[in-house]
This record gives structure tokens, C-alpha cells and sequence, in this order.
């Protein structure tokens, strides 16, 4: 009876939730929270072993026994609520092995062995310790016996309930190993312990990611190219927006980069794909909140409930909910956040579930940041850090709306069907004046403009797919089979409005502006609608050599622009399709053994560009290449460390440059021609030792313009780019201490612009050379430190760039563009977990 009034307590704070309803952190100190004695569970037909380690993932259990032994053996699988002992037992009763509990709280898998008709010997297979997929069912240790004449082998201790191994970079989990391309993985438990807060804080920490900090927006490179295309919880894919760099973290248990081109499944762009994974529902009660407290008045709640919704536990929810209030080190600037989050999961049947979803999250803005311009000859301003060019009446607010379903049907243990919808809501409104233009040495002046601009973003993606196994030659082969659409529609209205000069150092912002306005400048509607059949093999026509073969068959690629109103000239219609065009994947995976795999893959670039003309008012040809890597994937340490390193080279041919620099300028676009880009990624990622977490990415980086020969596509990219975190439990010193610490570390980077040069006929500035504004290489070092008062609260503190290293986050042009990175700053966290 205590158990279920919990759950129905909890149920009704998560309606609240959905409803709106604010909750208070503070009052979750007297809720009572019983522990489930029921799972969920939900294990295919396996081998015996593998079963086990899916038991211990979803229940949380520790299991020991002997990997090598249990994987000789067969498991029909179990799917529905059982409790600890029910799932072993159902498991275990075909093959005459049974659970004895053991004194740390888990389970011994043994077994009885007759040797003599009057004599039996009991022998307990060897612990190792599997509360993750983590193991190697071929990993051998030698045993020993204790006194009884147990043979018992060393134990092996797991990190409970984290998969490292697995990623969701496609259509469902894989393997990291099976994924024929670069992946990093950033964890809930590493943005937790970083305080990683939005995606660009992630994006700052993804191995081989640039950032190109804007004034209303970020962009985000690898490989020297765009990061262009997102997908949520493997759905169909989503084009990045202005505003996806501020989406809250809270809502989601992973983030995973796939670098190169994606295009089986619609992200054809070869700077790769953001992966997001939504926090899931979970049978068992849990209610997680979170207080902190930063630099510049930063202050967050965060809430996260969930759990059985009803006595059969076959309907779970879960429901998040931030307030965060903040300043920044530029001045005034302030933001204030609300993001709501809510999700079911329906058990429909043994074989069907249901997840679905909504998210809200609105964030205003006032005096946001406008970049820093230079002096006319290009020198640096040496402005204080917290300078803005923004007007201090300036605002941006942000609405953003998602509503979600996903839909999985299981036929038996090889085959499932799956269907995904999202539909995301983007509003946007934006009021203010910004300083732009080189500051002139005589009369220290810069220019004043005015802008004004309201968005309306509506896109809907849709998915749907077969995947199965199937055995032919004694092998078994993967396939899968789908077709996605994606319709989205983009309302832009826009004034962009010279005002007049200014004082740079002492500048007095022209009077606000009303909004909305009794007139827009600009105005235009963009749809797009895309439909696309795709599908793999994964053939094996020997025990360790996978080839996969695929690819996506463009049905229709419908862009369309109308034009209501221009800033100047004319801007006619267009009205593109591109259709019946196939876009061919190859891969190749090969185990050299069980902890190290070999692959090479061949990845075509596609991406419209139906949008841009050219100078005869003609739609540029969409972008093409091809995105080659060859690497080696292995396993260390047990199986716990993820290390990777792979070989890349790019050729990107046709992407549309515009021809005029003028922002208000209508016209127009060239084709660049091709592009190539080159190097290699190193990656680390995993535990060295159960206490001991690691994480390291190394990318080199050599790209070009084949055009202009020694003149690279994106100077932005470092040659260098080095990202490291790690974390170590000094629980054998002090119980519950952590300590961690981090660096993110690059070669100089630069633009390339024009400046006014001194002209010595004149004695004024009035010649022009063209320049590099270079930001030098530089190293940002932060640490963390954190304890773990008792089992339910944990208190951490974070200081980054600890060395208050003063540099450009991003460089621009000597008129507008430059932004100071954030100086030392701390974080104050405490987590409450009931």
C-alpha cells in the first residue's frame, strides 16, 4: 500500500507538470519516495550471458558469473514486470542455474555438478560483476578456490547503468564498434559533472568542434565544415536552427556526434549530425532535483520526477522542469529561462510500446550581446571583457514548442517496425540597435543600426522503418528499411535601418524602437518539403567481417521562396524540385579480435540549394562530394575504455558563395567549386578503473580551397583541437570525495578581411589592405570538485578557465563579428536525489 500512494503521489507531480503547474523545489525534502520491487523488463532472445548483463542494466542488480561459460548458452528472453528474483529465475530454470543472493546485495549465478551418484560438488561460476553491458563474453581470467571448494575467479567491477559501448547515431542503438564512422558521445553523467547546461556548452566539449559565436545565433564546424542537420531519439532529421544552440540540456540523456556525411537517413552534409536522446520514463520511483548558483548572479532549479504511473506499472512517466535567472560578464545583459518537459510510456502490449512527449522552453533576453568591431586599420579595440555593442533597451525572446511520439512494434526476437513524428514550434522576436563598422581613429566614431526582426518556424518530420536480422550461410545479417518526410515553413519579417554615428568608448544607443513595427522591410516565406526512401545491409559473409551497403532515394526535394517585400532591389520567387536521385553509402567493419575492430566507409554529400541564385536569377546546383575514413576502433582496460582513431578526407564540390559582402544585398551566389578537407581524430573515452573516468579528443585538421590554392574553406578550424575532461573518486582517501579537471586547447585561428590602411601622402586612412585578425593559440583549464554528503545529496564546484585566460571565443572582420570568451567563472551545484 506505501508503494503505491508513492506512486500516486508522484503522479500527480508529474500532471502537474504537464499542466503547467510549478513545483517547488524545496518541498520534495518531505515527499516519501519507496523503492519499486518490480521492472520492466525487456530482454530478446540471446545467449545466456548477454541476457544477464540486459538484467542487470534494467533492474540496476549486480550479477556475478562466469561470462566465457553462460555465453555457450541460450536465453529465450522475458519481456514484462518481474521482480529481481522472478527475471533470474525464468532465465536460469532451462539450464539448472540458480541466483544465490550474496552479502554485497547481488546475485551469484551457480550451478550443481554431479560427479558421483552419493557425491555432489558445488561450483559458483565467476563473478564478474555486470551492471552494464560492459563485458567481453571471451575474457578469461585465472580462478582460485576459496575454502569450501568454490571455484570463484576476481571480480570484476562494472559502472552500474551506463552503456558506453552504445550509441543511437541512426535508427536505434548500436554498438560504437559497428558504426563505420567518427562518434563522440557526450553522457548525462559527464554533463552533469562539467555543468553543461545547453547544447553549445556541449558542442564546446565535442571532440573536433569549432564554434563561430553570432550575434543571434552560433555555428558550429568539424572537419572545417558545418554542422547542419540535428535528429531527436532517431526520428527523422531536422535542419539546425538559430535557435537549437540554447536548447536545454535537462531534457535529455545523451548527446552524440556523428562527424562526415549521414546521408542513408537524410543528413547529407558532411560536417555530421547532432544526436539528441531524450530522458525516457522509468517504472521505478525516482526524483532528482538540482540548486545552483554561478558567476554573474547565475542561478538554476531543476526538477526531474519519475515513475510508475498506475498499480500495473505498464504506464511510466517523467516530467522535468527548469527556472534558470542569469547575467553574464557583458553587461547588462540578462536572461531568464523556463523549460518544461514532459513524457509517457505505454506498454500497449508485450510487443508494443508508445513514447510520447511534449517540451517547452522560453527564454528572454534583454541588452543581448552584439559583437565588437576593431579600429579602421584592423588593431584590436582592448575593450574590458564585458563590453557589448548592443543597445542597452535591446531584447530577444524565444519560444520553442515540441510535441513527439514514437511508436515500436516487435514481430519476435529479429524483426520490429518503427514509427516516429515531431513536430517543432519556433517563435522568435528580436528588438534592438547594435554598433557595427571599424572605429575611425580621429573621430573614434562607429555606426549605429537599427534591427528589428519576428520568426515564425514550423517544421514536422516523420519516420518510419523496418529492421531485422536474418540467417543465411550460418551468418546472421542485419537489414533495414524506411522512407522519412519532413515539411517545414519559415515566416521571416525583417528592418535593418542605418541610424547614424557613434561614439565607440562612450556610446549613447539611439532611442527604442516600437515593436512590432507599423511596417516591415523585409518579408519572405520559405517552405521546404523533403521525402526519401533509405535502406542498408549489414551482410556478413564470414564470422568478423561485416559489409554494409545502402543507401537514400530522393523521391522529392521541393524548395520554395516567396518574396513580399526586399530590403533593396528585387527578389524574385523561386520555386525548386529536385527529385529521383539516389545517394549511395558503403561501409566495411572488420574484427581483428574482441576488443579491436578495423573499418573504412565511403559517405556521399548531398544538400540543396534551391534557395540561392545565381547572378541570372537561377537556383545554384546542389552541393556534392564524397566523405572518405578509414580507422580502428578498440577496447581497453576490461572493456571499460572506448579508444578510437580514424583518417578522413573530404572533397566538397559547388557550395554557393555570395558574390556581394553587403548585408542588405540581394544578390547573389557563385559556385566556390571544391573543396577539400583532411586529417585525423583521436578519441578516448571511457574508465581507466571503476574510480578513474576519461575523456580525450585530439583532431587535426587541414582543409583547403582547390580553387585558391594555400587558402583554406574555413580558417575558423584550428589545425589543432584538443578537448579533455576527466573525473577521479577518492573514496579510498576520503569517502564521497570526486575531483576532476579538464582542458580545451587549440592552434591560432583567423579571418581573412579588409582594413583601412594609413595612407602616407594623406596622412589619413584612406587606402585599404587586406588583413588576417588572428586569435593566437590559447588553453582554457578548468576543475571540479565534488562530495557526496550521504546517499541522497551530493554538493560539486566547478571553475573554468581557472587561469582567467583573456581571448577571442570568436574572431571577426575589423567592422563587426569579434566576441571575448568567458573569463574565470565558478559553479555552485547541489543535486537531491529521492
Amino acid at each position: 500500500m506505501k508503494e503505491y500512494r508513492a506512486n500516486n503521489a508522484l503522479a500527480l507531480a508529474i500532471r502537474a507538470v504537464f499542466l503547467g503547474m510549478p513545483l517547488a523545489v524545496c518541498s520534495m525534502t518531505t515527499t516519501s519516495i519507496y523503492a519499486a520491487t518490480e521492472h520492466n523488463i525487456s530482454i530478446a532472445k540471446k545467449s545466456l550471458d548477454q541476457a544477464l548483463t540486459e538484467l542487470a542494466i534494467q533492474s540496476g542488480i549486480t550479477i556475478s558469473y562466469d561470462s566465457a561459460t553462460l555465453s555457450k548458452l541460450q536465453s529465450s528472453g522475458l519481456n514484462g514486470h518481474y521482480s529481481t528474483e522472478q527475471a533470474l529465475a525464468l532465465l536460469l530454470a532451462p539450464h539448472q542455474l540458480e541466483p544465490v543472493k550474496i552479502a554485497s546485495g547481488g546475485y551469484s549465478i551457480q550451478t550443481k555438478v554431479t560427479t558421483a551418484p552419493q557425491e555432489a560438488q558445488v561450483v559458483q561460476l565467476a563473478p564478474i560483476h555486470s551492471q552494464a553491458a560492459h563485458l567481453s563474453n571471451k575474457n578469461l581470467v585465472s580462478s582460485s578456490k576459496n575454502e569450501l571448494g568454490v571455484s570463484q575467479l576476481p571480480t570484476i567491477s562494472m559502472v552500474a547503468a551506463s552503456d558506453k559501448h552504445m550509441v543511437n547515431v541512426g535508427k536505434s542503438a548500436q554498438n560504437l564498434k559497428e558504426v563505420p564512422q567518427s562518434v563522440t558521445v557526450i553522457s548525462r553523467e559527464r554533463m552533469d559533472q562539467q555543468g553543461l547546461k545547453t547544447l553549445d556548452d556541449v558542442m564546446l566539449q565535442t571532440t573536433g568542434v569549432t564554434r563561430e559565436q553570432l550575434w543571434l545565433n552560433n555555428n558550429y564546424s568539424s572537419r572545417g565544415l558545418k554542422i547542419e542537420n540535428i535528429r531527436y531519439d532517431g526520428g527523422g532529421t531536422s535542419s539546425v536552427q538559430d535557435r537549437n544552440n540554447n536548447a536545454d540540456m535537462a531534457q535529455y540523456e545523451s548527446v552524440a556526434l556523428l562527424r562526415g556525411a549521414d546521408g542513408l537517413f537524410g543528413a547529407g552534409e558532411a560536417g555530421g549530425v547532432i544526436n539528441l536522446t531524450s530522458k525516457r520514463p522509468k517504472a521505478e520511483t525516482e526524483i532528482n532535483s538540482t540548486l545552483s548558483i554561478g558567476s554573474w548572479n547565475n542561478y538554476r532549479a531543476e526538477i526531474d520526477g519519475t515513475g510508475a504511473l498506475n498499480t500495473e506499472k505498464n504506464i511510466q512517466g517523467r516530467a522535468v522542469a527548469v527556472l534558470q535567472d542569469q547575467d553574464f560578464f557583458y553587461k547588462p545583459t540578462h536572461n531568464r529561462r523556463e523549460m518544461l518537459y514532459g513524457a509517457l510510456n505505454f506498454e500497449l502490449s508485450p510487443q508494443t510500446t508508445l513514447f510520447t512527449g511534449a517540451s517547452y522552453q522560453k527564454d528572454k533576453t534583454d541588452a543581448f550581446n552584439a559583437s565588437l568591431p576593431r579600429w579602421q586599420d584592423g588593431a584590436d579595440l582592448n575593450l574590458p571583457r564585458s563590453t557589448t555593442m548592443g543597445a542597452p533597451w535591446g531584447w530577444m525572446e524565444r519560444e520553442n514548442i515540441s510535441l513527439f511520439a514514437n511508436v515500436q512494434h516487435v514481430f519476435n526476437d529479429d524483426w520490429k517496425t518503427q514509427f516516429s513524428v515531431r513536430h517543432n514550434i519556433g517563435d522568435d522576436g528580436i528588438n534592438t540597435a547594435e554598433m557595427e563598422g571599424a572605429v575611425n581613429y580621429e573621430t573614434l566614431e562607429s555606426q549605429w543600426w537599427r534591427n528589428q526582426s519576428k520568426t515564425d518556424f514550423k517544421e514536422t518530420t516523420v519516420d518510419l522503418n523496418l529492421q531485422g536480422s536474418f540467417n543465411l550461410f550460418d551468418q546472421k545479417h542485419d537489414v533495414i528499411l524506411g522512407i522519412d518526410h519532413s515539411n517545414s515553413t519559415k515566416d521571416f519579417k525583417e528592418n535593418w535601418t542605418y541610424y547614424g554615428n557613434g561614439n565607440a568608448f562612450e556610446h549613447v544607443a539611439p532611442p527604442e524602437w516600437d515593436y512590432p513595427p507599423t511596417d516591415w522591410e523585409k518579408i519572405n516565406k520559405t517552405t521546404n518539403k523533403k521525402t526519401g526512401l533509405y535502406g542498408s545491409l549489414r551482410f556478413r559473409p564470414v564470422e568478423n567481417l561485416a559489409l554494409i551497403a545502402g543507401g537514400r532515394y530522393i523521391l522529392k526535394d521541393d524548395n520554395n521562396v516567396h518574396n513580399f517585400k526586399a530590403l533593396t532591389g528585387t527578389n524574385p520567387d523561386t520555386k525548386t524540385l529536385q527529385d529521383k536521385l539516389f545517394i549511395p553509402y558503403f561501409g566495411i567493419v572488420y574484427d581483428v579480435t574482441d576488443r579491436t575492430t578495423l573499418y573504412a566507409s565511403s559517405a556521399e554529400i548531398y544538400k540543396s540549394q534551391a534557395n540561392l541564385m545565381d547572378v541570372n536569377n537561377q537556383p545554384l546546383d546542389p552541393i556534392t562530394g564524397t566523405n572518405y575514413e578509414i580507422g580502428i576502433k578498440s577496447t581497453l582496460f576490461n572493456d571499460q575504455l572506448n579508444t578510437s582513431f580514424a583518417l578522413y578526407q573530404v572533397k566538397k564540390e559547388g557550395e554557393g558563395n555570395r558574390i556581394s559582402g553587403a548585408r542588405s544585398s540581394p544578390c547573389c551566389y557563385i559556385d566556390s567549386g571544391l573543396y577539400e578537407s583532411k586529417g585525423f581524430d583521436v578519441e578516448v573515452n571511457g574508465n581507466i578503473t571503476p574510480e578513474w573516468d576519461m575523456s580525450v579528443g585530439y583532431t587535426y585538421n587541414d582543409n583547403e580551397n582547390k580553387n585558391k590554392i594555400g587558402t583554406p574553406l574555413n580558417s575558423y578550424t584550428p589545425k589543432h583541437l584538443l578537448k579533455v575532461w576527466t573525473n577521479y573518486k577518492l573514496d579510498q582517501l576520503v569517502e564521497g570525495l570526486e575531483v576532476g579537471g579538464g582542458v580545451t586547447a587549440q592552434s591560432k585561428n583567423y579571418i581573412d578581411g579588409w582594413a583601412q590602411a594609413y595612407n602616407p601622402l594623406t596622412g589619413k586612412y584612406d587606402a585599404s589592405h587586406k588583413m588576417q585578425v588572428v586569435q593566437p593559440k590559447y588553453s582554457l583549464w578548468s576543475l571540479r570538485a565534488a562530495y557526496t554528503i550521504n546517499p541522497n545529496l551530493n554538493l560539486a564546484l566547478n571553475l573554468n578557465n581557472i587561469f582567467d585566460e583573456r581571448y577571442y571565443s570568436t574572431i571577426g572582420e575589423p567592422g563587426y563579428g569579434s566576441f571575448y570568451g568567458e573569463p574565470r567563472s565558478f559553479l555552485l551545484t547541489l543535486k537531491a536525489k529521492y
